[in-house]
C-alpha cells in the first residue's frame, strides 16, 4: 500500500513519524525481528507451517510466497536460504508492515515446524487527494502556482476479501479531473498462477504540454475549456508461474479529444483530427529478486516492456523498454546500487503527446529535474553508494493503540550518486527543431551529487538531494521514490 502521490501529504506524514521517533523511548534494530536458525544441522522435514497475525489475509496468500510446503524435506543449508527468501517474498506482497519467518524445533531429530508471524497493514484508505499538476515536485516549486492543484478522493481497498485483491475508486477535481476505477485480483485459479485486472475512466485537462523549447515543456492553457479529454479502458491477464517472474498481457483502448488548435501545432500530432483513438497491446515481464521492492538494498530486478499501438498511422508508439537494477551490501553499513535503462522506439517520428524521453517519472538524470529531453532512443545509467547513518530499526509508539500504526520501521542513509544519460532524437538535425534550442538531445548528460534518504512505514521514501549537472548547474531537489 502506498500513500497518496502528492508530496505534501507524504511530507506531513513523514514529519509526524520523525516526531514520534524523537518522542519514543523504545527502539530496536530491525534485524532483531528476523529470527536466525544458525544452530540447526542435518536434514529436516517440515512438519507444519504455522501462521499468526493474519486476521484478514487468507493463509494460502502467504504460503504461496514460501519456498517450501508442509512435508517437504530440506537440508539445513537450503532451509536457511529458503527462510530468507520466503520472508522477502511475503513482505514484498505489500500486505504487511512486518514479517518474521522462524523455525520451531519439535520433539524429533528430523522434524520441525516453521512459524510465520505477520503484522497486517491498514487496508482501507478513503484518503483526500491533493496533487500538483506538474512532472515532479521540484518543477512546481519553481513557481509555487497553487492554481495548479488537483483535489479529490482516492478510495482504495487493499487485500479485499483477504485475497490480495485491490479496488480503487478515483474522483479528482480542480485543475485536472479524473474519474475512474481499477480492480485487480492476483489469482483466479487453484494453483495461484493466473491473475486478472480491469480499469477505466476519463481524464479532463485544462492545460497540456504541446512542444519543448529550450529543453522545457511549453504549455497551452484554457481555463474555460478542456484542451484534452481522454477516455480509456483496459483489461489484463497476469501469469506468475514462479515466485520471482511475472508476465502481464494488457489490451487497452484510448480515445483522445483535443480542443482549440492544438492538433495544428507542428509535431504535436501525426494527423489533424481533433478526435483520435487507438488500441494498445502491451507485454510486461518482471523478474524480481529484491529484498524490499520499495527501497531495495540487496538483490536484482529486471523489467521488460513491449508496446505496440493500433492503428499505426495515428499513434506511432511502438517500442521496447528494459530496466535492470542490481544491489549489493558491501559492508554492514555500506550498500551499492546500479541501474541501466534503455528504450528503443521503432518509429523515427512520434506524436509529441505520446513521446516520452527523459524527464518523466523516474526516468531522468539527477541534476536535470527541470528539463525534458525528447527523443526516440534512450539510455540511462544510475549509481548510488549508500552509507546507513541509522540502520533499519523499529520504534514503538506507546500512546497509539493499534499495531497497524504504532510499530514504525525507519532508516536513514547518506547517498553519493552519479548518473549518465543519452537521448537520441532523429529529428534534431532538422532546422525547425534546431531553432527550438533543445540542446540536451543527442548529447551525453551527466549528474553527480549527495543525498539523504529516509525510509519508513507504508513504503514512504523521502530523499533530499543536492546535485550538479554537466552544465555546471547546481540545485537542491526533493523526491519521494527510490532512485534506482
Amino acid at each position: 500500500m502506498r500513500l497518496p502521490r502528492f508530496p505534501i501529504v507524504q511530507l506531513v506524514v513523514t514529519g509526524v513519524v520523525v516526531l514520534f521517533l524523537m518522542l519514543s523511548g523504545h527502539s530496536y534494530c530491525q534485524e532483531n525481528i528476523v529470527q536466525k536458525s544458525d544452530n540447526l544441522t542435518g536434514i529436516k522435514v517440515i512438519r507444519k507451517i504455522i501462521i499468526t497475525g493474519n486476521k484478514i489475509t487468507r493463509p494460502r496468500i502467504i504460503t504461496r510466497e514460501m519456498k517450501f510446503r508442509e512435508h517437504d524435506t530440506l537440508s539445513i543449508r537450503d532451509l536457511k536460504a529458503a527462510l530468507v527468501i520466503s520472508r522477502q517474498n511475503i513482505f514484498n506482497t505489500g500486505l504487511f508492515n512486518f514479517v518474521t519467518v522462524d523455525t520451531l524445533v519439535v520433539d524429533s531429530t528430523w522434524q520441525m515446524d516453521v512459524k510465520v508471524s505477520v503484522l497486517e497493514r491498514w487496508y482501507i484508505w478513503p484518503i483526500p487527494l491533493l496533487e500538483i499538476s506538474e512532472r515532479n515536485f521540484n518543477v512546481w516549486w519553481e513557481t509555487r502556482d497553487f492554481s495548479k492543484l488537483t483535489y479529490g478522493m482516492d478510495f482504495t481497498i487493499n487485500n479485499m476479501r483477504g485475497r490480495n485483491e485491490t479496488l480503487r475508486l478515483l474522483a479528482h477535481f480542480g485543475y485536472n479531473q479524473l474519474y475512474g476505477f481499477t480492480y485487480k485480483i492476483p489469482y483466479v485459479n487453484r494453483n495461484q498462477t493466473i491473475g486478472m485486472g480491469i480499469g477505466g475512466g476519463i481524464e479532463l485537462h485544462h492545460e497540456l504540454a504541446v512542444k519543448t523549447i529550450n529543453n522545457r515543456p511549453v504549455n497551452e492553457k484554457d481555463s474555460s475549456a478542456y484542451l484534452k479529454k481522454i477516455l480509456y479502458a483496459y483489461a489484463e491477464m497476469q501469469l506468475r508461474p514462479s515466485f520471482h517472474s511475472t508476465h502481464t498481457f494488457r489490451l487497452s483502448y484510448n480515445y483522445y479529444i483535443f480542443g482549440g488548435d492544438i492538433v495544428a501545432i507542428p509535431g504535436f500530432s501525426l494527423v489533424a483530427a481533433s478526435h483520435q483513438q487507438f488500441a494498445t497491446i502491451s507485454y510486461y515481464f518482471r523478474n524480481d529478486h529484491r529484498d524490499a521492492a520499495y527501497f531495495p538494498l540487496t538483490g536484482y530486478c529486471l523489467d521488460l516492456e513491449v508496446n505496440h499501438s493500433i492503428p499505426y498511422e495515428t499513434a506511432h508508439n511502438s517500442y521496447i523498454r528494459g530496466n535492470f537494477r542490481r544491489y549489493w551490501q558491501l559492508a554492514k553499513r555500506v550498500f551499492y546500487g546500479s541501474g541501466i535503462l534503455g528504450k528503443i522506439s521503432f518509429e523515427k517520428t512520434q506524436p509529441y503527446y505520446l513521446q516520452r524521453g527523459l524527464g518523466f517519472g523516474q526516468d531522468f538524470v539527477r541534476g536535470y529535474e527541470y528539463y525534458v529531453v525528447d527523443g526516440q532512443q534512450i539510455a540511462l545509467w544510475k549509481n548510488d553508494m549508500r552509507f546507513a547513518l541509522i540502520l533499519p530499526r523499529v520504534v514503538k509508539i506507546g500512546f497509539i493503540k493499534t499495531t497497524k500504526f504504532n510499530t514504525i520501521p525507519f532508516a536513514v542513509y547518506l547517498d553519493l550518486f552519479s548518473d549518465l544519460g543519452y537521448v537520441y532524437n532523429y529529428q534534431q538535425h532538422l532546422a525547425e527543431f534546431n531553432a527550438q534550442g533543445n540542446t540536451l538531445q543527442n548529447q551525453l548528460l551527466a549528474g553527480v551529487g549527495l543525498g539523504l534518504d529516509l525510509t519508513t512505514y507504508y513504503d514512504i521514501v523521502v530523499r533530499f538531494e543536492g546535485s550538479m549537472n554537466r552544465m555546471g548547474q547546481t540545485g537542491f531537489f526533493l523526491h519521494f521514490t527510490t532512485p534506482i
